[in-house]
């Protein structure tokens, strides 16, 4: 009997100890450190939440009223935010280089499009020059997207163990995608200076010069065979194409204008420009698509850094880690 009354003694000590002591019958048990962190977490997770959507709506609404300095911004991030980061800081010599050689070239094409008078052509080489880099950003960066394809099913281990050829699949694609933009948008603005130069495009108002029959308001020579007297001329305006609003250009320079330059209006009129009739060969559409792809890494290269800039300034100033 004595053993039974020991042993209930004992389990209700021990009941005893593992139920909370309260000095004040108000008092309440403290919060686990795990409740804590779960708090804190959320309040991490809705300003970034925040930040993304209240960002983007600020990024559309100062490109829609102010898209000069939107677009000079963006540029100018685009072309030395990577090369600070990447070239400098990380030592990536390869890609300071490449970066290099790509601005001294572009910076030619740039003083080319900004001469006054501006040679009439001069816009067939700025387009044929960005046409070149986006077939070359193209071709490099769907090489590194196939390689990392390839590693991603497991074709690749099947003969190779090694991962240089992921690396080397990703450095591809990263250097066809950023060159790819930064093309994307220095040639928005040489097609701007170009047309303005001319006189026969005005972005926000009426051109200043009248458009003569059968003059391309892209270059500014004759766009019809029976006005030029020289036979090379002849042979290179061959080729002539008509907008629904009857306003002739030379195939290249219109092609380069819509295609290459971002417009879908033509350049004298602004009337809208159905961009289908220049998708010739499956080569244009895939070039399309590419382009829109390019439109969106842009907000990745650009604004992304600054938005997570801004978010760790938020959790630092509200004791958030």
């Amino acid at each position: 009997m004595s053993e039974e009354t020991n042993i209930l003694n004992t389990t209700s000590s021990i009941e005893n100890q593992t139920e909370p002591q309260y000095n004040n019958p108000t008092e309440e048990p403290i919060s686990s450190p795990n409740n804590e962190f779960e708090k804190q977490h959320g309040t991490m997770a809705l300003i970034l939440l925040a930040a993304l959507f209240g960002f983007q709506f600020l990024i559309l609404y100062w490109k829609s009223k102010h898209y000069r300095s939107f677009q000079a911004v963006t540029l100018f991030g685009l072309w030395l935010i990577p090369m600070y980061f990447f070239g400098i800081q990380a030592h990536f010599w390869r890609f300071f280089s490449i970066w290099v050689l790509y601005s001294i070239a572009n910076s030619w094409v740039l003083y080319l499009a900004s001469r006054k008078p501006l040679d009439h052509q001069t816009p067939r080489l700025v387009y044929k020059w960005f046409s070149v880099v986006y077939k070359v950003s193209y071709a490099v960066g769907i090489t590194g997207y196939s390689i990392i394809m390839l590693y991603f099913f497991g074709l690749v281990q099947l003969f190779y163990s090694g991962t240089d050829g992921f690396e080397l699949g990703a450095i591809l694609l990263s250097y066809g995608l950023y060159f790819g933009v930064l093309s994307r948008d220095f040639v928005e603005i040489c097609t701007d200076r170009m047309a303005s130069t001319l006189g026969y495009y005005n972005k926000d108002g009426f051109p200043r010069k009248h458009l003569r029959a059968d003059i391309c308001a892209i270059c500014g020579v004759a766009a019809s065979r029976n006005n030029t007297t020289n036979e090379n001329e002849k042979n290179d305006q061959n080729h002539v194409f008509q907008l629904a609003c009857k306003h002739v250009f030379h195939d290249e320079c219109i092609r380069g204008w819509c295609l290459i330059g971002k417009k879908d209006i033509c350049p004298y009129c602004k009337e809208k420009v159905d961009l289908k009739e220049f998708k010739t060969n499956p080569w244009d559409t895939q070039q399309q698509l590419y382009l829109s792809l390019l439109d969106g890494v842009r907000y990745l290269v650009v604004w992304q850094p600054v938005i997570f800039a801004i978010v760790q300034l938020a959790y630092a100033l509200f004791g958030l880690e």
